[in-house]
């Protein structure tokens, strides 16, 4: 746990006012060394290139293991922060959610993705419902990207904002 509480911290100072951290999507341990050697200093998984590396559809369909035991892999393959896209958290409730969460730590991420979305129709989850699953999440002392979908007249538009948490 030291190591990833390092890590942690090591990301923490990566967010800066005014100079946007840039996270590079990997798949798989052989991407994130790619990444890694190419200068990053922090990485992230991507739902879809997880998925799809894997033979499996975006939108929750990969299994949740699998996609855990891959995440170790990613971590144990490189020395630099990892979050884990988690896509709307894998649970209906903000319980299952947060569980979730506590595996994704467990298995040495720092942060994670959250959408806002239902992933078997694409709809808009209430705000309350969000809201309880942004909290959920910060209940594990990390960091969290909460997506928060606009589908206003200029078409659909995706706003991430990370938060210490």
């Amino acid at each position: 746990m030291a190591d990833q509480t390092r890590k942690a911290e090591q990301f923490r100072r990566l967010h800066l006012p005014g100079k946007p951290l840039i996270l590079f999507n990997i798949w798989d341990a052989g991407s994130a060394k790619v990444v890694a050697t190419g200068g990053a200093k922090a990485i992230a998984t991507g739902s879809w290139s997880v998925a799809n590396a894997n033979g499996f559809g975006d939108g929750e369909r990969i299994p949740l293991a699998f996609a855990f035991d891959n995440l170790r892999r990613i971590v144990g393959a490189t020395e630099l922060p990892v979050t884990i896209d988690l896509e709307s958290g894998y649970g209906d409730t903000s319980e299952l959610v947060g569980e979730t969460i506590a595996v994704a730590i467990d298995a040495g991420a720092v942060g994670c993705n959250l959408e806002d979305r239902f992933p078997t129709n694409g709809k808009l989850r209430e705000t309350v419902d969000q809201a309880d699953r942004i909290q959920r999440a910060r209940n594990f002392h990390r960091f969290c990207n909460w997506q928060q979908s606009d589908e206003g007249i200029g078409g659909y538009a995706r706003m991430t904002t990370n938060r210490k948490l």
